[in-house]
């Protein structure tokens, strides 16, 4: 195993952390979203509710205060969580960009070897072809 290949095995576990990080960040904010989502539907049911009886009626306004601090929230979070995305996606985008050029140097690098010991490979044998002739000459001399 050369060193290329060692480096393209460590960045590709790089790569592969930072992908699993920002599908996690990404379930978040799906999450979060399906919440805001749900406590909209919450906010229009008990106003519902709340017109049907008194005492809904007066629970009502510490109910939405409430909802409304916690979707206050949930959109601060989402925006929050929406940056952090956004760089995780950077993140991966740069890992995956040194990935590239590990593997296309280990490419290269074993190209470069392949095409160095044919040469070696085709010396030898143009050696090994001229030491028989110089055998069959010499020897036809005699």
């Amino acid at each position: 195993m050369t060193t290329f290949d060692s480096l393209v095995r460590l960045h590709t576990w790089q790569l592969n952390e930072k992908r699993q990080r920002l599908v996690g960040l990404e379930e978040l904010v799906e999450r979060m979203r399906a919440d805001l989502a749900a406590l909209e539907a919450d906010l229009a049911s008990e106003q519902r509710a709340a017109g049907a009886s008194m005492e809904g009626t007066m629970a009502f306004p510490a109910f939405v205060a409430a909802a409304l601090e916690r979707r206050k929230r949930l959109r601060q979070t989402i925006a929050e969580l929406e940056k952090a995305v956004d760089s995780a996606r950077e993140e991966v985008r740069a890992a995956f960009e040194e990935l590239k050029a590990y593997e296309l140097a280990r490419d290269k690098y074993a190209r470069d070897e392949r095409l160095r010991l044919s040469r070696r490979e085709q010396a030898d044998l143009d050696e090994l072809g001229a030491t028989m002739h110089r055998r069959r000459r010499s020897a036809g001399e005699e």
